[in-house]
């Protein structure tokens, strides 16, 4: 099948070109946190199907989006990670996803899937340096069959896939949604641990209070429209 151009001379039409097909972005956004097998990548986006994926995939390393690596034994496995110039798509991601706060209903539909992918660049998106000046933390979060960390060190955040080094502190969370509820202040960071939200399995709970007031949905969308 010949790819599809929209033959501009124009910067914005060369990008969609390359990442403006259905499922890319989405496919982008689950390699954002770091790399993900093929699998990894069918089970965060149902619906999708494994042909049109592997397509996609494809298209993705021929434009040097992305490109596999094998990883050492046990492992052995090959996963697909962004490149740097894939790299560079995060901040225009996070930009499209404050413009798509505008268009997300509230709460989400019961049959929304909410793949951790998106839970992650969710975090990373609303993330305030300010708020995160002069604080050094590690966190590890667990949820369903996912594992997670965060790494803030004065200002700057690092959230990725995994466990983290060495963390201040690691903790269970009920369910994906939980991020939401947080993010969403439906929760207050200050009530986590007696939400019910949160087990402690290791570490510092105050560590994780602290870390869920880092990040400030309410600086990019009214939480209280009238």
């Amino acid at each position: 099948m010949t790819k599809r151009s929209y033959n501009q001379t124009c910067s914005t039409a060369y990008a969609l070109d390359v990442i403006g097909e259905r499922w890319t972005l989405l496919i982008i956004r689950e390699m954002l946190p770091g790399a993900r097998r093929y699998t990894d990548l069918l089970n965060a986006l149902p619906g999708i199907g494994t042909n049109l994926l592997a397509n996609r995939l494809k298209d993705l390393e021929a434009n040097g989006v992305i490109a596999q690596r094998k990883l050492p034994p046990p492992a052995s496995s090959t996963v697909y990670e962004l490149t740097p110039l894939g790299k560079q798509l995060e901040e225009p991601f996070k930009a499209l996803s404050v413009w798509g706060m505008n268009f997300a209903p509230v709460p989400p539909p019961d049959d929304a899937t909410f793949p951790i992918g998106s839970a992650i660049m969710a975090m990373r998106t609303v993330f305030s340096p300010q708020a995160a000046t002069g604080i050094t933390l590690s966190v590890e979060l667990h949820v369903d069959e996912d594992v997670f960390h965060a790494v803030i060190d004065d200002g700057k955040a690092t959230i990725e896939y995994g466990p983290a080094e060495n963390p201040d502190v690691v903790a269970q969370m009920a369910h994906k949604e939980t991020i939401l509820l947080v993010l969403n202040h439906i929760v207050a960071p200050d009530e986590i641990l007696e939400s019910g939200l949160f087990t402690i399995e290791a570490g510092d709970g105050q560590a994780l209070m602290t870390f869920w007031n880092l990040f400030r949905l309410d600086e990019f969308i009214d939480l209280n429209p009238s």
